[in-house]
């Protein structure tokens, strides 16, 4: 049945009486705020077909069909006649919903075939043959659920129905369930389909046309306001959303890392720099514990209690596992979001440090390694005052930092040489370097002192140039060792060998120095500093070992003292300390208490740092050296003294090598070896009646014993008298 809708003022179509001519069916929709409303135009359309003898038919729910019964029964009409009679039926609009419905949609067949029946039941009892009232609110429910498209063809199979039955169809929804603002195609959709289209009750009320135009120009003003407000919140919408994408991407793409935890530890959210801070894939890290990635439980247990206990974390350090099993050291800063005093998630910031503590840590050691050197450090302003002094130079000069920082550095410099301190100063602030430049300077009580210096420019972190550091090395005694090499061939060739491992102790020396200087000058650590550190690094290592060796040539004049073992080895193990850690190389000892020597400190160091430099080098990466000492005799003439072995776990001495281990300058080591250590160490064991031997296995490599014996009193040719 095509429809062609109108809007009336309300009235649901006059069920005709028997004398009206024959009419066709109508089918009409109501839409209606209150219930109230539904149910008084219901009376009165199904109340007088029910009065004229006509058929009805009230497909609605429980609520609305026991609501009619009594509005019927309160206008005065009993209808329990005709429901006796049949020819007025209340069903249940969901039930009769079910006997049609297919796959969610209303089958055509099953529609036609159920509602053809229950019409012509219905009709047949009728006492006029005039059209049956029937009222549908099956598309209602359909609406509610969501099933609009089901809701418009069940209007539409009603309209196919009234090509074969004669009917008035009243169909009734409620507005509420076009609240929205797309719901205007919808209502047009609906009305499509209806003969008549009565509006919510505030129009139904309106009885004149000028109120009627009233009411349409309040409507059209509504309409625009909405529209306004419509695009208005539109444009709030999409600003809203466009700052939220903003917000999204620069949390994701933050250059730190960020990521949520909620309260049991399990992390929520991770931005990129969080997961390549850490090398992970994002389902490797987000759904985890954060137990997972952090290398000390402790500290992450007690990061999860404090944000519990709703405290701010603020630069807390902490250690954090990488994909790729490394350590990265990170600062965190965290609190919780909380909704409600509910516990909702962490907002945590990570911040790589590793370099950081690496450079602070290499800046401390190589901070210690300029305060206990030998040589004296100092810097200066362009102008000559002091600004840094170490304990080097103090014990050189014998000056207090309190009595000479600020004051101008010719206080070390005799008078007539003061114009070499002017040219140095011209040729520092020309950006040039001075290397081993022998001259005289002024102790405290007023000696001179000969000394050699290394001064190098000072640059601030724009590269310009704000003063000079100087290294000053002491070699009074070369000089005297120097003059007395003169008086025989033998001494001459002792003098040409010493000068020769001098040079070459002294070039990577001043380097080395120079840079631990300048990485020390730093404010903070920067690319050049890390420069610095790293050549410092390589000249260190060279340097250390052939300063060890070489200081074999030098004797100590002071008289022997008691000395106390443990102590003895124990310093000398911090000299390595580095060293040893590097190689993560573990120290057993077993050292008897009470063991003594008579003998110069500075030849019983030289002689076990040459062994512990030696096992150090031959030992394996991870491995131990054994350090022992007790009272014993000597192997040949059973005197009484002190043996001492050092054991490495390397892989031995070559079977080709042992013979020439104590010849000087054979070495396995020709990048940073001079073959004298062994060489020093036997000479100075020798002189004082001590002995050396080795053990080192031919066909199964397992390390070298190193056996040294020391007598209890010094021998009667030996320095140590």
């Amino acid at each position: 049945m095509a429809t062609q809708s109108t809007i009336n003022d309300g009235a649901l179509p006059r069920p005709p009486s028997p004398e009206d001519p024959p009419v066709s069916s109508s089918h009409s929709v109501q839409f209606y705020e209150e219930d109230s409303s539904l149910i008084d135009a219901l009376a009165r359309f199904i109340g007088s077909s029910l009065l004229a003898g006509n058929s009805a038919i009230v497909i609605a729910t429980e609520a609305h069909r026991k609501s009619l019964v009594e509005h019927l029964k309160a206008r005065g009409l009993d209808t329990a006649p005709a429901i006796g009679e049949q020819r007025f039926l209340l069903l249940d609009a969901s039930e009769t919903l079910a006997l049609f419905m297919l796959d969610g949609r209303p089958d055509p067949d099953r529609f036609l075939s159920c509602m053809d029946s229950l019409l012509s039941r219905v009709h047949a009892v009728s006492k006029n043959r005039a059209p049956l009232a029937a009222f549908g609110e099956m598309v209602a429910l359909l609406w509610a659920d969501g099933n609009q498209n089901a809701a418009v063809e069940l209007e539409q199979l009603w309209n196919r129905l009234a090509e074969t039955h004669c009917f008035h169809l009243h169909c009734a929804y409620p507005i509420h369930l076009f609240a929205d603002r797309h719901d205007a195609e919808s209502i047009k959709a609906i009305c499509a389909e209806h003969s008549s289209v009565i509006p919510g009750e505030q129009y139904t009320s309106i009885t004149t046309d000028q109120q009627r135009q009233s009411a349409i120009v309040l409507l059209q003003q509504k309409a625009q306001s909405l529209e306004t407000e419509v695009r208005e919140r539109l444009n709030a919408q999409h600003t809203l959303q466009e700052r939220e994408l903003q917000l999204n991407d620069f949390l994701e793409n933050a250059a730190i890392g960020m990521h949520w935890v909620a309260e049991d530890g399990t992390i929520l959210w991770a931005n990129k720099a969080e997961l390549a801070l850490l090398g992970y894939r994002p389902h490797e890290y987000i759904g985890h514990h954060i137990t997972e990635f952090h290398a000390d439980r402790p500290v992450v247990e007690d990061i999860l209690k404090r944000l519990g206990n709703n405290e701010e974390l603020q630069d807390y350090e902490a250690r954090v596992r990488c994909s790729d099993g490394s350590i990265r050291d990170v600062r965190i800063d965290s609190n919780v979001y909380r909704r409600d005093g509910q516990f909702i998630h962490t907002r945590c910031f990570t911040t790589d440090i590793t370099e950081k503590k690496h450079a602070q840590q290499a800046s401390f050691r190589l901070a210690a390694i300029v305060e206990s050197s030998d040589d004296a450090i100092v810097s200066k302003d362009l102008n000559g005052i002091v600004k840094s002094w170490n304990a080097g130079a103090e014990r050189i000069f014998g000056y207090k930092p309190e009595e000479i920082l600020g004051r101008p550095i010719t206080l070390l410099i005799p008078h007539d040489l003061w114009g070499d301190e002017t040219r140095i100063l011209a040729k520092i602030r020309s950006g040039e370097r001075i290397d081993h430049f022998q001259t005289v300077r002024l102790h405290k009580n007023g000696d001179l002192i000969d000394v050699s210096l290394t001064v190098s420019p000072i640059k601030d972190k724009r590269g310009g140039i704000i003063g000079a550091a100087k290294i000053a090395r002491d070699i009074t005694q070369q000089k005297k060792l120097e003059a007395s090499l003169h008086t025989t061939e033998r001494l001459a060739s002792v003098g040409r060998l010493a000068a020769t491992v001098a040079h070459e102790i002294n070039n990577p020396l001043e380097s080395v120095i120079n840079f631990v200087y300048l990485a020390k000058q730093q404010p903070e650590i920067s690319t050049e500093t890390r420069a610095f550190l790293a050549s410092a690094d390589q000249e260190l290592a060279r340097v250390a070992h052939i300063a060890q060796q070489t200081l074999g040539f030098y004797r100590d004049n002071s008289q022997p003292v008691v000395l106390s073992l443990a102590a003895v080895i124990e310093s000398v193990l911090k000299v390595y300390h580095f060293k040893l850690q590097n190689k993560a190389l573990q120290i057993e000892l077993q050292i008897d208490p009470g063991l003594t020597v008579l003998a110069l400190q500075g030849e019983v160091k030289q002689i076990l740092s040459n062994l512990m430099a030696n096992a150090i080098d031959a030992s394996h990466q991870d491995g131990a050296i054994f350090i022992r000492a007790r009272a014993g005799r000597h192997p040949l003439s059973a005197c009484r003294g002190v043996r001492i072995t050092i054991a490495d776990n390397g892989t031995g001495i070559a079977p080709q090598n042992k013979a020439r281990l104590f010849v000087p300058f054979f070495t396995t080591k020709q990048a940073v070896g001079t073959g004298l250590g062994l060489w020093i160490t036997k000479d100075l064991l020798e002189k004082k009646g001590g002995s050396i031997q080795f053990r080192s296995s031919d066909s199964t490599p397992t390390g070298t014993v190193m056996s040294i014996f020391l007598p209890e009193a010094p021998h009667e040719n030996s320095s140590l008298r």
